[in-house]
Protein backbone atom coordinates (compact mmCIF):
# COMPACT_ATOMS: atom_id res chain seq x y z
CA UNK A 1 0.00 0.00 0.00
CA UNK A 2 0.87 3.24 -0.91
CA UNK A 3 1.83 5.51 2.14
CA UNK A 4 -0.65 7.28 3.86
CA UNK A 5 -2.52 10.52 2.95
CA UNK A 6 -4.90 12.87 4.12
CA UNK A 7 -6.98 13.36 7.23
CA UNK A 8 -5.85 10.57 9.16
CA UNK A 9 -10.05 11.00 10.29
CA UNK A 10 -11.41 10.65 6.70
CA UNK A 11 -11.63 7.57 4.45
CA UNK A 12 -9.90 8.77 1.58
CA UNK A 13 -10.61 5.81 -0.66
CA UNK A 14 -14.46 4.92 0.24
CA UNK A 15 -16.90 5.94 -2.56
CA UNK A 16 -20.44 6.09 -0.02
CA UNK A 17 -18.58 6.66 3.00
CA UNK A 18 -20.03 9.50 4.98
CA UNK A 19 -19.15 11.07 8.07
CA UNK A 20 -21.00 10.18 11.02
CA UNK A 21 -21.77 11.44 14.83
CA UNK A 22 -24.09 9.26 16.84
CA UNK A 23 -27.10 11.33 18.55
CA UNK A 24 -30.37 9.65 19.80
CA UNK A 25 -33.49 11.17 20.09
CA UNK A 26 -34.34 13.00 23.64
CA UNK A 27 -37.40 11.16 23.15
CA UNK A 28 -36.22 7.57 23.86
CA UNK A 29 -33.67 8.78 26.39
CA UNK A 30 -36.43 10.23 28.35
CA UNK A 31 -38.29 7.14 27.65
CA UNK A 32 -35.96 5.11 29.10
CA UNK A 33 -35.31 7.05 32.18
CA UNK A 34 -39.40 6.27 32.86
CA UNK A 35 -38.59 2.70 32.32
CA UNK A 36 -35.78 2.59 35.05
CA UNK A 37 -38.18 4.74 37.55
CA UNK A 38 -40.99 2.09 36.84
CA UNK A 39 -38.55 -0.96 37.44
CA UNK A 40 -39.03 -4.23 39.94
CA UNK A 41 -37.16 -6.16 41.13
CA UNK A 42 -37.41 -9.82 41.82
CA UNK A 43 -37.00 -10.76 45.41
CA UNK A 44 -33.04 -12.48 46.16
CA UNK A 45 -32.97 -16.39 47.12
CA UNK A 46 -33.46 -17.11 50.77
CA UNK A 47 -31.56 -19.88 53.22
CA UNK A 48 -28.52 -21.55 51.65
CA UNK A 49 -28.96 -20.01 47.94
CA UNK A 50 -28.99 -16.71 49.26
CA UNK A 51 -25.08 -16.88 48.66
CA UNK A 52 -24.95 -18.83 45.88
CA UNK A 53 -23.57 -16.85 41.92
CA UNK A 54 -25.17 -19.91 40.60
CA UNK A 55 -28.36 -17.78 40.15
CA UNK A 56 -27.10 -15.06 38.27
CA UNK A 57 -26.88 -11.30 39.03
CA UNK A 58 -27.87 -10.60 42.54
CA UNK A 59 -29.98 -7.60 43.51
CA UNK A 60 -27.04 -6.36 45.85
CA UNK A 61 -24.63 -6.33 42.18
CA UNK A 62 -27.40 -5.04 40.75
CA UNK A 63 -29.11 -2.35 42.38
CA UNK A 64 -26.66 0.12 42.81
CA UNK A 65 -26.14 0.03 39.09
CA UNK A 66 -29.75 0.89 38.71
CA UNK A 67 -29.47 3.96 40.74
CA UNK A 68 -26.25 5.14 39.09
CA UNK A 69 -28.62 4.71 35.63
CA UNK A 70 -31.56 6.84 36.81
CA UNK A 71 -29.49 9.78 38.68
CA UNK A 72 -26.27 10.53 37.71
CA UNK A 73 -25.83 8.41 34.27
CA UNK A 74 -25.18 11.26 31.37
CA UNK A 75 -25.86 9.62 27.84
CA UNK A 76 -25.14 12.74 26.10
CA UNK A 77 -21.68 12.97 27.72
CA UNK A 78 -20.66 9.94 26.58
CA UNK A 79 -22.24 10.16 23.14
CA UNK A 80 -19.58 13.24 23.22
CA UNK A 81 -16.84 11.97 24.39
CA UNK A 82 -17.33 8.96 21.47
CA UNK A 83 -18.00 11.29 18.87
CA UNK A 84 -14.68 13.36 19.46
CA UNK A 85 -12.46 10.46 20.49
CA UNK A 86 -13.81 8.06 17.49
CA UNK A 87 -14.18 9.37 14.10
CA UNK A 88 -17.15 7.58 12.50
CA UNK A 89 -18.74 6.95 8.74
CA UNK A 90 -21.43 4.76 7.49
CA UNK A 91 -21.14 3.13 4.19
CA UNK A 92 -23.16 0.65 2.49
CA UNK A 93 -21.56 -2.61 1.74
CA UNK A 94 -22.93 -5.28 -0.09
CA UNK A 95 -26.62 -3.40 -0.02
CA UNK A 96 -26.30 -2.73 3.81
CA UNK A 97 -25.63 0.55 5.45
CA UNK A 98 -22.79 0.07 7.73
CA UNK A 99 -21.59 1.69 10.72
CA UNK A 100 -17.81 1.95 11.39
CA UNK A 101 -14.95 3.50 13.10
CA UNK A 102 -11.89 4.98 10.73
CA UNK A 103 -8.51 6.38 12.12
CA UNK A 104 -6.08 6.60 9.12
CA UNK A 105 -2.74 7.03 10.89
CA UNK A 106 -0.11 10.27 9.27
CA UNK A 107 2.74 7.59 9.77
CA UNK A 108 3.99 6.80 6.33
CA UNK A 109 3.24 3.26 5.27
CA UNK A 110 1.05 2.69 8.60
CA UNK A 111 -0.79 -0.86 8.06
CA UNK A 112 -4.29 -1.09 7.95
CA UNK A 113 -5.90 -3.44 10.85
CA UNK A 114 -9.62 -4.65 10.89
CA UNK A 115 -10.77 -5.04 14.64
CA UNK A 116 -13.53 -7.27 15.06
CA UNK A 117 -15.64 -6.77 18.08
CA UNK A 118 -17.21 -9.73 19.46
CA UNK A 119 -20.79 -10.15 21.87
CA UNK A 120 -21.25 -8.49 23.85
CA UNK A 121 -18.70 -5.66 23.06
CA UNK A 122 -19.51 -3.13 20.26
CA UNK A 123 -17.38 -0.51 18.20
CA UNK A 124 -16.51 1.07 21.67
CA UNK A 125 -14.34 -1.48 22.19
CA UNK A 126 -11.26 0.27 20.21
CA UNK A 127 -11.11 3.54 22.15
CA UNK A 128 -8.32 2.74 24.61
CA UNK A 129 -6.41 1.46 21.83
CA UNK A 130 -7.01 3.89 18.91
CA UNK A 131 -4.10 6.57 19.67
CA UNK A 132 -1.87 3.97 20.71
CA UNK A 133 -2.57 2.18 17.24
CA UNK A 134 -2.20 4.82 14.99
CA UNK A 135 0.09 7.65 16.65
CA UNK A 136 3.07 5.25 18.68
CA UNK A 137 5.52 7.95 18.08
CA UNK A 138 3.12 10.70 20.12
CA UNK A 139 1.18 8.58 22.13
CA UNK A 140 2.98 7.91 25.84
CA UNK A 141 4.55 6.02 26.72
CA UNK A 142 6.90 7.18 23.80
CA UNK A 143 8.04 4.78 21.16
CA UNK A 144 10.56 4.30 19.14
CA UNK A 145 9.68 5.97 15.03
CA UNK A 146 10.92 2.06 13.99
CA UNK A 147 7.65 0.93 16.10
CA UNK A 148 4.90 -0.08 13.70
CA UNK A 149 1.54 2.28 13.12
CA UNK A 150 -1.80 1.37 11.94
CA UNK A 151 -4.34 2.63 9.33
CA UNK A 152 -7.16 1.54 12.29
CA UNK A 153 -10.98 0.23 10.95
CA UNK A 154 -13.30 -1.22 13.25
CA UNK A 155 -17.18 -1.64 12.11
CA UNK A 156 -19.59 -2.79 13.87
CA UNK A 157 -21.72 -6.36 13.00
CA UNK A 158 -24.95 -5.73 11.31
CA UNK A 159 -27.56 -5.38 13.56
CA UNK A 160 -25.10 -4.52 16.20
CA UNK A 161 -24.53 -0.89 17.61
CA UNK A 162 -25.49 2.10 14.33
CA UNK A 163 -25.30 -0.78 11.51
CA UNK A 164 -28.83 -1.90 10.09
CA UNK A 165 -29.39 -5.30 10.26
CA UNK A 166 -29.32 -7.50 7.41
CA UNK A 167 -32.39 -10.12 6.23
CA UNK A 168 -32.43 -12.67 8.58
CA UNK A 169 -31.23 -14.95 6.29
CA UNK A 170 -28.21 -13.28 5.67
CA UNK A 171 -27.75 -12.85 9.67
CA UNK A 172 -24.70 -14.78 11.03
CA UNK A 173 -20.80 -14.88 10.52
CA UNK A 174 -20.53 -15.50 6.78
CA UNK A 175 -22.32 -12.25 6.02
CA UNK A 176 -20.68 -10.43 8.44
CA UNK A 177 -17.68 -11.77 7.37
CA UNK A 178 -17.60 -11.23 3.68
CA UNK A 179 -19.20 -7.76 4.64
CA UNK A 180 -16.06 -6.88 6.57
CA UNK A 181 -13.34 -8.07 4.01
CA UNK A 182 -15.65 -5.98 1.30
CA UNK A 183 -15.84 -2.59 3.71
CA UNK A 184 -11.51 -3.05 4.12
CA UNK A 185 -11.31 -3.41 0.15
CA UNK A 186 -13.70 -0.34 -0.38
CA UNK A 187 -11.46 2.13 1.81
CA UNK A 188 -8.82 1.01 -0.27
CA UNK A 189 -7.13 -1.96 1.72
CA UNK A 190 -6.48 -4.69 -0.21
CA UNK A 191 -3.97 -6.38 2.69
CA UNK A 192 -4.68 -6.10 6.40
CA UNK A 193 -3.90 -7.74 9.61
CA UNK A 194 -7.12 -8.37 11.86
CA UNK A 195 -7.81 -8.52 15.55
CA UNK A 196 -10.47 -10.12 17.24
CA UNK A 197 -11.28 -12.24 20.69
CA UNK A 198 -14.12 -14.49 21.67
CA UNK A 199 -16.64 -13.93 18.38
CA UNK A 200 -14.17 -11.54 17.33
CA UNK A 201 -11.48 -13.99 16.61
CA UNK A 202 -13.97 -16.72 15.10
CA UNK A 203 -14.98 -13.86 12.55
CA UNK A 204 -11.38 -13.07 11.89
CA UNK A 205 -10.85 -17.03 11.27
CA UNK A 206 -13.97 -17.22 9.03
CA UNK A 207 -12.36 -14.11 6.38
CA UNK A 208 -8.93 -16.11 6.77
CA UNK A 209 -10.79 -19.26 5.38
CA UNK A 210 -12.96 -17.12 2.93
CA UNK A 211 -9.99 -14.24 1.33
CA UNK A 212 -6.88 -15.55 2.48
CA UNK A 213 -5.17 -13.45 -0.01
CA UNK A 214 -6.38 -10.46 1.85
CA UNK A 215 -5.05 -11.36 4.98
CA UNK A 216 -1.51 -10.93 6.33
CA UNK A 217 -2.26 -12.42 9.89
CA UNK A 218 -4.44 -12.60 12.91
CA UNK A 219 -4.04 -11.30 16.83
CA UNK A 220 -5.95 -12.66 18.91
CA UNK A 221 -5.91 -13.23 23.12
CA UNK A 222 -6.76 -16.54 24.62
CA UNK A 223 -8.30 -17.88 21.47
CA UNK A 224 -11.15 -21.00 22.21
CA UNK A 225 -10.31 -24.07 19.94
CA UNK A 226 -11.76 -27.78 19.75
CA UNK A 227 -9.02 -30.23 20.48
CA UNK A 228 -7.02 -30.67 17.70
CA UNK A 229 -7.93 -34.63 16.30
CA UNK A 230 -5.43 -37.50 16.18
CA UNK A 231 -4.31 -36.86 12.91
CA UNK A 232 -3.09 -33.67 13.68
CA UNK A 233 0.02 -35.44 15.90
CA UNK A 234 -1.55 -34.93 19.00
CA UNK A 235 -1.92 -37.63 21.84
CA UNK A 236 -4.11 -37.88 24.40
CA UNK A 237 -1.20 -37.43 26.51
CA UNK A 238 -0.60 -33.97 25.26
CA UNK A 239 -4.07 -32.74 25.54
CA UNK A 240 -4.23 -33.72 29.86
CA UNK A 241 -1.01 -32.35 30.01
CA UNK A 242 -1.34 -28.90 28.49
CA UNK A 243 -2.97 -27.37 31.94
CA UNK A 244 -6.41 -26.72 31.35
CA UNK A 245 -9.58 -28.59 30.39
CA UNK A 246 -10.38 -30.79 27.77
CA UNK A 247 -12.91 -30.15 24.79
CA UNK A 248 -13.98 -33.16 23.06
CA UNK A 249 -11.53 -33.75 20.18
CA UNK A 250 -13.89 -32.93 16.81
CA UNK A 251 -15.79 -29.77 15.37
CA UNK A 252 -16.26 -26.97 17.81
CA UNK A 253 -19.39 -27.66 20.27
CA UNK A 254 -22.42 -25.48 20.11
CA UNK A 255 -21.95 -23.97 23.71
CA UNK A 256 -18.42 -21.68 23.88
CA UNK A 257 -16.52 -21.96 26.63
CA UNK A 258 -16.98 -18.28 27.98
CA UNK A 259 -20.48 -19.22 28.30
CA UNK A 260 -21.99 -16.42 26.12
CA UNK A 261 -24.12 -18.79 24.11
CA UNK A 262 -24.61 -20.83 27.41
CA UNK A 263 -27.16 -18.32 28.43
CA UNK A 264 -28.93 -18.38 25.45
CA UNK A 265 -29.16 -21.46 26.05
CA UNK A 266 -29.86 -21.66 29.52
CA UNK A 267 -32.62 -19.30 29.45
CA UNK A 268 -34.92 -19.46 26.77
CA UNK A 269 -34.96 -19.12 22.63
CA UNK A 270 -33.25 -15.65 21.33
CA UNK A 271 -36.63 -14.23 20.36
CA UNK A 272 -38.44 -15.26 23.13
CA UNK A 273 -35.68 -13.58 25.62
CA UNK A 274 -35.68 -10.74 23.55
CA UNK A 275 -39.17 -9.82 24.61
CA UNK A 276 -38.22 -8.94 28.11
CA UNK A 277 -34.27 -7.32 27.11
CA UNK A 278 -36.12 -4.74 24.62
CA UNK A 279 -38.46 -3.60 26.90
CA UNK A 280 -36.59 -3.42 30.19
CA UNK A 281 -33.32 -1.62 30.35
CA UNK A 282 -32.62 -2.59 33.80
CA UNK A 283 -33.48 -7.03 32.34
CA UNK A 284 -30.85 -5.85 30.10
CA UNK A 285 -27.81 -4.49 32.41
CA UNK A 286 -28.86 -7.63 34.38
CA UNK A 287 -27.95 -9.88 31.27
CA UNK A 288 -24.95 -8.04 30.28
CA UNK A 289 -23.55 -7.56 33.99
CA UNK A 290 -23.78 -11.43 33.47
CA UNK A 291 -22.31 -11.45 30.47
CA UNK A 292 -19.26 -9.40 31.57
CA UNK A 293 -18.75 -10.50 34.82
CA UNK A 294 -16.70 -7.35 36.06
CA UNK A 295 -14.23 -8.85 38.52
CA UNK A 296 -13.82 -6.44 41.80
CA UNK A 297 -17.13 -5.46 41.17
CA UNK A 298 -17.85 -4.07 44.91
CA UNK A 299 -14.86 -1.86 44.42
CA UNK A 300 -16.12 -0.31 41.21
CA UNK A 301 -19.45 0.41 42.10
CA UNK A 302 -18.62 3.34 44.36
CA UNK A 303 -16.12 4.70 41.20
CA UNK A 304 -17.80 6.74 38.91
CA UNK A 305 -15.68 7.45 35.85
CA UNK A 306 -16.06 8.30 32.20
CA UNK A 307 -14.47 6.10 30.06
CA UNK A 308 -11.19 3.36 30.87
CA UNK A 309 -8.13 4.60 30.49
CA UNK A 310 -5.81 4.65 26.94
CA UNK A 311 -3.74 2.64 26.07
CA UNK A 312 -1.45 5.55 26.11
CA UNK A 313 -1.85 6.30 29.15
CA UNK A 314 -1.69 2.90 31.44
CA UNK A 315 1.06 1.42 33.01
CA UNK A 316 2.22 -1.33 30.64
CA UNK A 317 4.75 -4.12 31.31
CA UNK A 318 8.24 -4.34 30.05
CA UNK A 319 9.00 -5.80 26.42
CA UNK A 320 11.13 -9.08 26.11
CA UNK A 321 13.72 -8.68 23.09
CA UNK A 322 12.59 -8.26 19.70
CA UNK A 323 11.16 -10.89 18.26
CA UNK A 324 13.17 -13.25 15.52
CA UNK A 325 11.48 -12.04 12.26
CA UNK A 326 11.92 -15.73 10.89
CA UNK A 327 8.77 -17.49 10.30
CA UNK A 328 10.55 -20.80 10.58
CA UNK A 329 9.00 -21.04 14.42
CA UNK A 330 6.97 -19.62 16.26
CA UNK A 331 8.07 -16.77 18.93
CA UNK A 332 6.73 -17.75 22.35
CA UNK A 333 7.57 -15.21 24.42
CA UNK A 334 6.82 -15.35 28.39
CA UNK A 335 5.93 -12.38 29.76
CA UNK A 336 9.04 -10.64 31.93
CA UNK A 337 7.64 -9.08 35.62
CA UNK A 338 6.86 -5.53 35.69
CA UNK A 339 9.08 -3.05 36.97
CA UNK A 340 8.74 -2.23 40.76
CA UNK A 341 7.91 1.01 39.67
CA UNK A 342 5.01 0.29 36.95
CA UNK A 343 1.52 -1.86 38.42
CA UNK A 344 -0.62 -3.34 35.78
CA UNK A 345 -4.01 -1.57 35.04
CA UNK A 346 -6.36 -2.73 37.64
CA UNK A 347 -10.00 -3.77 36.52
CA UNK A 348 -11.50 -1.50 38.97
CA UNK A 349 -11.21 1.12 36.98
CA UNK A 350 -12.19 -0.27 34.26
CA UNK A 351 -15.61 -1.27 35.02
CA UNK A 352 -17.19 1.80 36.33
CA UNK A 353 -20.78 1.79 36.49
CA UNK A 354 -20.77 4.18 33.61
CA UNK A 355 -18.73 1.77 31.24
CA UNK A 356 -21.26 -0.82 32.36
CA UNK A 357 -24.25 0.84 31.55
CA UNK A 358 -22.48 2.57 28.20
CA UNK A 359 -22.17 -1.22 26.97
CA UNK A 360 -25.49 -2.10 27.93
CA UNK A 361 -26.52 1.33 26.08
CA UNK A 362 -25.15 0.07 22.87
CA UNK A 363 -27.33 -2.85 22.91
CA UNK A 364 -30.47 -1.36 24.77
CA UNK A 365 -30.49 1.65 21.31
CA UNK A 366 -30.95 -0.80 18.42
CA UNK A 367 -32.83 -3.23 20.73
CA UNK A 368 -30.87 -6.70 21.06
CA UNK A 369 -33.36 -8.82 19.00
CA UNK A 370 -30.99 -9.37 16.05
CA UNK A 371 -27.82 -9.71 17.93
CA UNK A 372 -29.41 -12.36 19.56
CA UNK A 373 -30.36 -13.89 16.44
CA UNK A 374 -26.71 -13.35 15.14
CA UNK A 375 -25.23 -15.32 17.88
CA UNK A 376 -28.02 -18.38 17.50
CA UNK A 377 -27.61 -18.08 13.79
CA UNK A 378 -23.54 -18.03 14.03
CA UNK A 379 -23.50 -20.77 16.68
CA UNK A 380 -24.66 -23.46 13.74
CA UNK A 381 -21.85 -22.03 11.54
CA UNK A 382 -19.47 -23.37 14.32
CA UNK A 383 -18.87 -26.86 13.04
CA UNK A 384 -17.76 -25.48 9.79
CA UNK A 385 -15.36 -23.23 11.36
CA UNK A 386 -12.90 -25.80 12.57
CA UNK A 387 -12.49 -28.57 9.80
CA UNK A 388 -9.67 -27.30 7.78
CA UNK A 389 -5.83 -25.32 8.28
CA UNK A 390 -5.67 -21.69 6.87
CA UNK A 391 -2.04 -21.08 6.69
CA UNK A 392 -3.18 -17.26 7.85
CA UNK A 393 0.13 -16.91 10.47
CA UNK A 394 -2.17 -16.09 14.24
CA UNK A 395 -0.49 -14.13 16.91
CA UNK A 396 -1.55 -15.16 20.41
CA UNK A 397 -1.70 -13.65 23.66
CA UNK A 398 -2.11 -15.70 26.53
CA UNK A 399 -3.69 -14.38 30.01
CA UNK A 400 -3.75 -17.12 32.78
CA UNK A 401 -4.70 -15.96 36.60
CA UNK A 402 -2.07 -18.11 38.56
CA UNK A 403 -4.08 -17.75 41.12
CA UNK A 404 -6.34 -20.14 39.73
CA UNK A 405 -6.17 -23.92 39.58
CA UNK A 406 -4.97 -24.67 35.58
CA UNK A 407 -7.61 -27.58 36.08
CA UNK A 408 -10.60 -25.19 36.72
CA UNK A 409 -9.13 -22.53 34.42
CA UNK A 410 -11.88 -23.73 30.95
CA UNK A 411 -8.83 -22.11 28.47
CA UNK A 412 -7.82 -23.66 25.29
CA UNK A 413 -4.12 -24.59 25.73
CA UNK A 414 -2.66 -21.98 23.16
CA UNK A 415 -0.78 -24.45 21.57
CA UNK A 416 -3.98 -26.54 20.41
CA UNK A 417 -4.29 -23.31 17.81
CA UNK A 418 -1.20 -25.20 16.08
CA UNK A 419 -3.75 -27.31 14.38
CA UNK A 420 -5.58 -24.37 12.69
CA UNK A 421 -3.33 -21.86 11.77
CA UNK A 422 0.10 -21.25 11.79
CA UNK A 423 1.38 -19.56 15.25
CA UNK A 424 3.80 -16.73 14.37
CA UNK A 425 4.13 -15.58 18.56
CA UNK A 426 2.97 -17.05 21.94
CA UNK A 427 3.05 -14.13 24.51
CA UNK A 428 2.11 -15.59 28.00
CA UNK A 429 1.14 -12.65 30.62
CA UNK A 430 -0.61 -12.70 34.28
CA UNK A 431 -4.23 -11.65 34.82
CA UNK A 432 -7.32 -12.32 34.47
CA UNK A 433 -9.13 -11.20 31.44
CA UNK A 434 -12.22 -11.73 29.66
CA UNK A 435 -12.13 -8.33 26.85
CA UNK A 436 -8.63 -7.53 26.40
CA UNK A 437 -9.29 -4.51 23.99
CA UNK A 438 -11.37 -2.79 27.06
CA UNK A 439 -9.07 -4.07 30.28
CA UNK A 440 -5.63 -4.50 29.07
CA UNK A 441 -5.22 -2.26 26.27
CA UNK A 442 -1.18 -1.23 26.41
CA UNK A 443 -0.63 -5.00 26.24
CA UNK A 444 -2.78 -5.88 23.53
CA UNK A 445 -1.26 -2.93 21.68
CA UNK A 446 2.36 -3.89 21.99
CA UNK A 447 1.57 -7.68 21.06
CA UNK A 448 -0.06 -6.23 17.73
CA UNK A 449 2.95 -4.34 17.09
CA UNK A 450 5.09 -7.26 17.64
CA UNK A 451 3.37 -9.32 15.51
CA UNK A 452 3.65 -7.05 12.85
CA UNK A 453 7.27 -7.06 12.95
CA UNK A 454 7.63 -10.69 13.10
CA UNK A 455 5.10 -11.25 9.49
CA UNK A 456 6.95 -8.20 8.12
CA UNK A 457 3.63 -6.20 7.63
CA UNK A 458 5.02 -2.79 6.91
CA UNK A 459 6.62 -4.58 4.00
CA UNK A 460 3.77 -7.10 2.96
CA UNK A 461 1.28 -4.70 2.60
CA UNK A 462 3.50 -2.05 -0.14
Amino acid sequence: MAPSSGSPRSPSKSHNAQSYRMHVSQRYLELTKQKLGLTRLPREPQGYHARSSEFGVSKSELEPLVDHWLEQYDWRLQERHYNDTLPQFRAVVNGTRMHFVHRRSMVPNAIPLLFVHGFPESFMTIAPMIESLCDPIMTPPRGAESLPAFHVVAPSISGFGFSDAVPEEGNAMPTTAAMFDSLMKSLGYQRYIMHGSGWGFKICRLIALGCPESCIAIHTVNPEVPAPRSSFGYTQGDLLGAGSSVHTPGPSPPMTPSGHMGVIGSYGRPQTLAYALCDSPVGLLAYMLDLIQPPTFGATSRTLGLAPPTAGSSPVMSRSPTSPHSMGTPAYNPSPEPPQSLELPGLSTVWTPTAIITWTMLYWLPGPEVALRWLANSTLVLPSLWLRHSNVPVGITHFRDSSVPSAGTGQTPPQWVEAYHRVAMLTRREGRVRFPAWERPAEVVMDIRELAGIVGAATTTT
